[in-house]
C-alpha cells in the first residue's frame, strides 16, 4: 500500500512540471549575431544558441527552438505565391527592409511603433498589379530599443506584426 501510495504522490509532482513545460519566451538575447545579404543569397547567424529542428517546406524553412545558422538562396525569377510579408535584417543599424508581395491589388499600412506604444514611423503603400517590392527604410535616426513593425492591408486580408531590435 505504500509502495502504491508513493508511486501515486511521485506521480502529482511531475504533473506540474509536464503542464507548464512548454511556457518558454518566443525570444532570444544572444551574445553575438549577424546577417550577412546580397542580391539572391541570405546569411544569418547566432552565436551560442542550441540547434533544435530545421524544417523546409516551399521554399520556406520553419524552425523549431531559436534561430539556426543557414543559408537561403533565392532567385529573382522564383515569384512568391499568395500574399505576404517579411521584415529583415534583425537586429537592425540603419536600414529595415520591408518585402511585400501578392497576386492582386492591395493598399497596405506600415507602422513603426516604439515600446511605449507611439508610432514613429509610417508608410501607405498602394499596388494596383501583382507584385514583389523590397522597400528598404531608413531607421538609423531611431533610439536603441526594441520596436514592432506592423503590416497590415486596408482590406484586412493581411495583418501582421514582427518585433525587432535596433541597435
Amino acid at each position: 500500500m505504500i509502495k502504491g501510495f508513493t508511486v501515486f504522490i511521485f506521480c502529482l509532482l511531475g504533473i506540474p512540471a509536464t503542464l507548464f513545460s512548454q511556457e518558454l519566451s518566443l525570444q532570444v538575447i544572444v551574445p553575438l549575431a549577424g546577417l550577412a545579404s546580397e542580391k539572391s543569397i541570405s546569411y544569418s547567424q547566432t552565436v551560442g544558441e542550441t540547434a533544435i529542428e530545421i524544417i523546409g517546406c516551399s521554399g520556406f524553412v520553419f524552425t523549431q527552438g531559436f534561430q539556426q545558422p543557414g543559408f537561403i538562396v533565392r532567385t529573382d525569377d522564383v515569384w512568391p505565391k499568395g500574399t505576404g510579408v517579411k521584415v529583415y535584417p534583425n537586429p537592425v543599424t540603419d536600414l529595415v527592409t520591408i518585402e511585400l508581395w501578392g497576386e492582386s491589388a492591395i493598399t497596405f499600412r506600415v507602422d513603426i511603433i516604439n515600446i511605449n506604444g507611439n508610432i514613429v514611423m509610417s508608410e501607405r503603400k498602394v499596388f494596383n498589379v501583382k507584385f514583389w517590392n523590397k522597400d528598404p527604410l531608413n531607421v538609423e535616426n531611431l533610439i536603441r530599443g526594441f520596436y514592432l513593425v506592423r503590416v497590415y492591408s486596408e482590406d484586412g486580408i493581411l495583418y501582421r506584426t514582427f518585433k525587432i531590435e535596433k541597435l
